[in-house]
């Protein structure tokens, strides 16, 4: 929904850091011997992040024991304590965690910045793939809403099913537009926000854009936003603007729509369905 730049720290510095504070020596020399193939599944993550392909990552399998060894006798509970515990709340984990979040700009990219990051969200719940717990680039800063209430512990089992990565999606997703809303002609008059992806979009790409939309509930929470900002754009009109012509009104609400919001942000969305709604921008209410 918003594009973020990868995380500057990689998986050997971020692993290194919450491994150091680790007190069990012989805990801390397992992790250490997973080093090696925890980078080679960095950049297997990143390659396949690229082609928008993670689903291709096979779960652990937790079918028969609830609590698998995943690596060099480092069990899935060990990987999810070394992010809880030696990221979240030790330094020198605690730093990677805090630059990551951070870097969001007090923004969720999921929501396209409706909430404000409270925690790093597992892209790859660390649940099911505990040996990413760490690795930066599946951190992503979220927002209590779109962390626990929304995507939660789901993963993806096909490439229409998965919602988008801030950090390794196409730049399609950030920069096309394929939100927008309609005016409902009501009194008072609301918007109904909804998904219409670009005719050239493969099917794929379609299907990935209303998942998302519908995994973070964001037409109900955009209507929300909308509902706020159109209370007090029509105590404007009818106050300070109430002298101004259709034309006049119509003209504010496009400098508002040509502002520097990304293109589907929910506010810019907004402006652009008022600018053309005949109906709306002449109203005196």
């Amino acid at each position: 929904m918003k594009k973020l730049d990868e995380p500057s720290d990689d998986m050997e510095r971020s692993f290194n850091a919450c491994t150091d504070s680790i007190n069990n020596p012989q805990l801390k020399e397992r992790f250490e011997k997973c080093l090696r193939d925890i980078l080679y599944m960095e950049g297997d993550y990143k390659e396949l992040g690229a082609m928008a392909a993670l689903f291709k990552l096979v779960p652990i399998d937790t079918s028969v024991l609830n609590n698998p060894i995943v690596m060099e006798g480092v069990d899935k509970d060990d990987f999810c304590k070394l992010y809880s515990y030696n990221m979240v709340q030790k330094k020198p984990g605690r730093y990677i965690y805090d630059r990551i979040m951070i870097a969001a700009n007090e923004s969720c990219p999921y929501c396209g910045g409706i909430g404000v990051p409270a925690n790093l969200d597992h892209y790859l719940p660390k649940k099911h793939y505990p040996q990413y717990s760490v690795l930066p680039v599946n951190l992503i800063p979220s927002c209590m809403d779109c962390n626990m209430g929304a995507k939660g512990g789901a993963y993806a089992i096909n490439a229409s099913d998965q919602v988008l990565h801030p950090y390794l999606d196409d730049n399609r997703f950030f920069y096309d537009r394929w939100v927008y809303a309609r005016v409902l002609h009501e009194t008072p008059c609301s918007l109904e926000y909804y998904v219409s992806p670009p005719s050239g979009w493969n099917e794929i790409h379609k299907e990935r854009v209303k998942k998302h939309f519908k995994e973070f509930n964001l037409a109900k929470r955009y209507r929300i936003e909308a509902a706020k900002e159109l209370s007090i754009l029509i105590d404007q009109r009818k106050g300070y603007m109430r002298d101004f012509s259709s034309y006049d009104f119509r003209q504010y609400l496009d400098s508002i729509a040509q502002s520097s919001l990304f293109i589907n942000h929910w506010k810019k969305v907004m402006y652009k369905t008022l600018v053309d709604d005949a109906w709306f921008y002449s109203q005196e209410f």
